[in-house]
């Protein structure tokens, strides 16, 4: 989800891009490895809002910049419990997210595109209860590509104007990994395109203008179903994570469309011993309904290395294999390849040609005590090459 992945980077900013706001006494070399670090300044500015900058790197969207303001609510008893568990682990001892964490920003990419965005994560109750609420507002320059029959595969460079929400909350069953919740989305846009019809047969005209002059609003409540016995949150060594969304869109709710969508993935993490670790995932989604649907709800393969709405379909399926040799505790390479299939049915999925990735990067501990980890990977797609900075696994 885009919000996760601005909360994993703005963490990870607050940490190595904001030195003017340092305190004197704060120490950025660990005095237990000697490296790099930032865990000290992570927890003496857990309060603060700080301004923090970080690179987009989407190639749907181009590449722009983002200034975050973050807030890493932490008690001082827990500041402190951190930091004993961290002087006694060189390999990130304090392995676990501040209860609450709170976003805002702003961003731009050179595409024209323009967003502002906000959310906030937080736990109670040892992790046994799970909220998630974030929101924004783009001004948004994409691609996407037909899936009508009359205009496959046809180019349609569009400009999204307008805002949306998002609401989850979970609960552990009897401390296991098990959890269950509920969802709840909104999406109100004004579709637009950005290309003119002139190099466009006459007759798909009138019938393209139909999909994407737009003004759609979706809203959906849904029920989740997760297990998570991730070691990690940002970059796990073992455990697994398997995640079940079914979403209802309802006119009785305030959308415009009646549908339903389902999303299955699974991520897993198998130690092949203490400096390989093997991470497999697998997804699945797919999307019901009786009528045709705006452009952007449709699932796409989703990769690094192949722009986002590139390939949709009412079904997709993807899985990607990454294999992460970790150089020493403050270091890791990684390499990864993945395939994914989109279809207008099951059987069409299956039939459809693959679409391919593949590429490498690098990983390091920026904050041990927080076990918090950036990179750079670089994604070879069907089409091009691309890269992204990440904080955590990738995935």
């Amino acid at each position: 989800m885009f919000l996760n992945r601005m909360v994993r980077l703005g963490l990870i900013s607050l940490g190595c891009c904001s030195p003017l706001y340092v305190n004197a006494s704060i120490e950025f070399f660990d005095p237990i490895d000697g490296y790099f670090d930032a865990g000290q300044y992570l927890a003496e500015n857990a309060y603060g809002f700080l301004p923090v900058p970080t690179i987009i790197t989407e190639p749907s969207v181009g590449n722009g910049l983002a200034v975050m303001g973050m807030f890493l609510h932490e008690s001082e008893q827990q500041q402190k419990s951190r930091k004993e568990l961290a002087t006694h682990s060189i390999d990130g001892g304090a392995q676990l997210l501040t209860p609450g964490i709170s976003v805002v920003g702003i961003g731009a990419t050179d595409n024209g595109t323009k967003m502002g965005f906000a959310g906030h994560r937080q736990t109670w109750a040892q992790d046994s209860i799970r909220y998630l609420v974030g929101g924004g507002y783009g001004d948004i320059n994409m691609s996407f590509y037909s899936q009508s029959d009359f205009a496959q595969d046809l180019s349609l460079d569009m400009n999204m104007q307008g805002y949306g929400i998002i609401q989850k909350l979970q609960y552990r069953i009897n401390n296991s990994p098990l959890f269950i919740g509920l969802s709840q989305k909104h999406l109100n846009l004004d579709l637009s395109s950005r290309r003119e019809f002139n190099d466009i047969p006459p007759e798909l005209i009138d019938r393209l203008r139909d999909i994407i002059n737009t003004s759609p609003r979706v809203s959906s409540i849904g029920a989740i179903v997760e297990y998570d016995s991730l070691n990690n949150f940002f970059l796990p060594s073992s455990g697994y994570n398997y995640l079940f969304e079914y979403d209802w869109f309802s006119k009785d709710i305030g959308s415009d469309y009646n549908y339903q969508s389902f999303n299955a993935k699974g991520s897993n993490y198998w130690p092949l011993s203490s400096k390989f670790t093997l991470g497999v995932k697998l997804q699945y989604q797919t999307i019901e309904s009786d009528s045709r649907l705006p452009i952007f709800t449709y699932p796409f393969i989703d990769l690094r290395g192949i722009p986002k709405n590139r390939y949709q379909g009412q079904n997709v399926g993807s899985g990607e294999v990454q294999l992460m040799w970790k150089v020493n505790p403050r270091w890791m390479l990684l390499s990864f390849v993945g395939t994914g299939l989109a279809g207008k049915s099951n059987s069409d999925m299956w039939d459809s040609e693959q679409q391919s990735a593949y590429g490498a990067g690098f990983r390091y501990t920026i904050a041990r005590r927080y076990g918090l980890h950036m990179g750079i990977d670089v994604a070879r797609g069907p089409e091009d090459t691309a890269w992204y900075v990440n904080v955590g696994t990738g995935f």
